[in-house]
């Protein structure tokens, strides 16, 4: 038993134990410094990554946008609202007119142009396709040269637009005529190469303190401020104000600053990348189908694959009963963040950001859905009007023909969506529009059948 004068004494045993350590601790300090392994010498971790922002709403894969890799971060907020191919062949010049929209209106052959949206909404409808777009303030659509467009007021709210246009130079000349008010109107431009180019409409959003850098173009550009007022400046001159409804004509680079408190907008109508090489011939059909005598209904130029590649049955064979094709299940319905929405387009400033809308703008990409429609409750790309590429907008397939944005063939019957509408009149949310138990897409593709008729079969 231990005496009471040893408590709190370590055991012998301990006391030598912590001697021994002691005398090999003073032992490893004393070698030299090639042999010792400090802290510092371990093997160091790799650095982490710098702090990225977290999206602010976890959302399904499909309805991600893809990466931003064109998003240049000295232009914060230039977008390609309309785009087009033109041709030039001589001396031309940019024009600006405003023009009233009614409800009703005649067609008008226009030139190599964009429409802009200013204020309430319009109809675009190009009379030779019969395609139709809708626009609202911020939003463009491009007009080939001699394509007749009818253009005309929907809504309650006064319609206005800008008709922005290459001209040759004595139809923008004195005493021409004239339809709206002229805006602007550029010298003759004779410095353009002659070819084919890809024609932009670009806008921009600068908020207070931004500045942008005009985006790249071929030969001189136009730039029009539409609300607010910008300074521009040429690489090392003097800035500029560039108020609302005033244009300029850019050759070479230029910085755009918003020096105001309020947010100010602009476009730039401007040449990029010429188009290379000879136009690409229309493909041929390697073989037509059987016309039906007694139908009227037109023939595809290009033959889509059959629906079935194999041989038609026998006639022994009985056909299968089709099959009703599930509608594509729209996303649930997400909570849609609604702090800092300046456009109230359900889609917070934050995340228009993050997807690359614009702020300013309620439905990004005119397809008929707002912003925040197409992010949280359709799952579709709110910069693509035509998520499914079928030749519909979104908007149209959503709220006009009930058939899927996400998928460019709802009832699967081997015929897109806008084939069935405008080709061969087929409803394209039935596989089997007359009822014969014969599928649309197998009735033209492999029979040569009528879709409209029952009694047309193979």
């Amino acid at each position: 038993m231990r005496r009471a004068g040893d408590a709190g004494k370590l055991p012998f045993g301990v006391m030598r134990g912590f001697a021994v350590l002691s005398g090999i601790a003073m032992v490893v300090a004393m070698l030299p410094g090639a042999e010792r392994v400090a802290a510092q010498d371990l093997p160091t971790q790799p650095p982490s990554p710098a702090a990225v922002e977290q999206t602010p709403a976890a959302q399904p894969a499909a309805a991600q946008p893809a990466a931003a890799a064109d998003i240049s971060a000295a232009a914060p907020h230039v977008d390609t609202i309309a785009q087009g191919l033109t041709g030039i062949d001589g001396p031309v010049v940019w024009r600006v007119r405003e023009v009233g929209l009614s409800s009703t209106s005649a067609p008008e052959t226009a030139a190599t142009s964009f429409a802009l949206q200013r204020t309430g909404a319009s109809i675009v409808r190009n009379e030779i396709t019969s395609r139709r777009i809708r626009l609202e303030p911020g939003e463009g659509a491009f007009m080939a040269s001699g394509d007749p467009f009818l253009r005309y007021a929907v809504g309650s709210d006064p319609s206005v637009a800008w008709i922005i246009e290459l001209l040759p130079p004595d139809a923008a000349a004195p005493g021409a005529p004239v339809t709206g008010t002229v805006l602007f109107t550029s010298d003759a431009i004779n410095d353009y190469p002659k070819g084919t180019f890809d024609v932009e409409l670009q806008r921009a959003v600068l908020l207070s303190g931004e500045s942008s850098q005009l985006p790249p173009h071929t030969g001189p550009a136009l730039l029009m401020v539409t609300s607010g007022a910008v300074e521009a400046a040429t690489d090392g001159g003097q800035p500029a104000p560039i108020d609302a409804g005033s244009g300029r004509l850019v050759t070479g680079g230029l910085t755009l600053r918003n020096g105001d408190t309020q947010p100010a907008a602009f476009v730039v109508a401007a040449l990029g990348e010429p188009v290379d090489g000879a136009e690409q011939p229309a493909a041929q059909a390697a073989a037509q189908p059987t016309a039906n005598p007694g139908s009227a209904q037109p023939v595809p130029t290009v033959l889509l694959p059959p629906v079935d590649a194999a041989p038609t049955p026998a006639p022994a064979q009985p056909t299968p009963a089709p099959v009703v094709a599930e509608p594509t299940p729209v996303p649930p319905a997400q909570a849609v963040p609604t702090d800092g929405d300046t456009d109230g387009d359900g889609l917070s400033d934050v995340d228009e950001a993050a997807y690359g809308t614009d702020p300013l703008n309620r439905d990004y990409d005119a397809d008929g859905l707002l912003d925040g429609e197409e992010v949280y409750v359709y799952g579709t790309d709110p910069l693509n009007n035509d998520t499914d590429g079928d030749g519909l907008l979104d908007g149209e397939e959503v709220h006009q023909y009930g058939t899927s944005p996400l998928s460019p063939d709802t009832d699967g019957d081997g015929i897109s969506d806008a084939d069935e509408l405008f080709i061969y009149g087929t409803s394209p949310t039935l596989p089997d529009t007359d009822g014969d138990g014969i599928w649309d897409g197998e009735e033209v593709f492999v029979h040569g059948t009528d879709p409209l008729d029952p009694a047309s079969g193979p």
